[in-house]
């Protein structure tokens, strides 16, 4: 009787752990892809969580506008005077690797800026803000696209003055080199 009851308990707990490797190594998967980076599996497909896309979650939001951009001023309201291209770098911001960035000589003014990228409807396109203010009551938002290889980043940056006067509105286009 007690080969048997030892037969018993080790066939059991053989039984639990062998299901129990089962459901951790297939609880992520969708198919034959595993979710990454917190994505969970919902009707075969991975949900990515905030700051990630891909069809396994495996890329940042960031890692796309990562790189030196050539940037232009193409237009202020009223008419800004200064230099109208420069170069500024974009590097994953390390707050929050899965939708900052952070973005440096923004605006020609060496200053480096943290933006947060943020879904939109298409997974081509990425909605950019930049916050906190720029400082001196100024803030950008705008947003990223990609088209075929070329990602370019489009931003208004807004001024207003103290007492909610108006101040510039200035648009800026980044293209990746």
């Amino acid at each position: 009787m007690g080969t048997y009851r030892h037969f018993l308990v080790t066939t059991l707990l053989v039984a639990l752990v062998s299901c129990s490797l089962i459901y951790t190594s297939c609880k992520n998967k969708c198919g034959s892809t595993v979710c990454q980076n917190g994505g969970t599996c919902s009707n075969n497909v991975c949900v990515c969580p905030v700051g990630y896309s891909g069809n396994s979650c495996q890329q940042s939001w960031s890692s796309t506008a990562v790189g030196t951009y050539t940037c232009t001023r193409s237009s202020c309201s009223p008419v800004v005077s200064g230099v109208s291209y420069w170069q500024s770098t974009i590097t994953t911001d390390a707050t929050n690797g899965g939708y900052t960035i952070d973005i440096s000589n923004f605006n020609n003014s060496n200053t480096t800026v943290v933006a947060t990228i943020d879904s939109a409807s298409n997974s081509y396109i990425q909605n950019i803000t930049i916050s906190p203010s720029l400082g001196a009551g100024a803030n950008a938002s705008g947003y990223l696209s990609i088209t075929g290889s070329v990602t370019t980043i489009t931003l208004t940056r807004f001024t207003t003055y103290s007492g909610g006067v108006a101040g510039s509105t200035c648009e800026m286009k980044m293209v990746k080199e």
